[in-house]
């Protein structure tokens, strides 16, 4: 069986320039499916044109009373749009914490564990934490 090994590539989201090619910088391997999925996970839906489903509206999550089923329905959205829109991952799990009766309950911090699929990796999981917080 031969196992075909990709290096993965994509544009930088912040659009640093490279100093040496003056150019846009790139984000190459891990680092840009690490890119690829807070993106997804950020982006509200509609938010990208021609792709209306593209993201999974966490922020408008932020001021809601939630329930552990809110949770769970978080976390299935969270692997339903990496499935769909990050063919070179493969979620493991997804964790949400949507603080508790000593914090601000307007934060959300979601935790992603993924393996990255035919890569150049020596190891393959990853994962990635993102914090969703009111800012006034």
């Amino acid at each position: 069986m031969v196992t075909t090994q990709h290096q993965y590539s994509d544009f930088d989201i912040d659009f640093n320039r490279n100093e040496f090619i003056n150019d846009v910088s790139v984000v190459k391997d891990r680092y840009a499916i690490r890119q690829s999925i807070m993106n997804i996970v950020l982006t509200r839906p509609g938010e990208k044109p021609f792709a209306p489903g593209f993201g999974v509206g966490v922020h408008q999550l932020l001021f809601e009373n939630w329930t552990p089923l809110d949770e769970a329905f978080l976390e299935r959205d969270i692997i339903w749009a990496v499935r769909t829109y990050e063919p070179r991952a493969e979620v493991e799990s997804v964790s949400v914490n949507h603080g508790d009766e000593n914090t601000d309950a307007n934060e959300i911090t979601m935790k992603i564990n993924f393996i990255i699929l035919g890569g150049k990796e020596s190891n393959p999981r990853d994962s990635i934490q993102l914090e969703i917080a009111r800012v006034r």
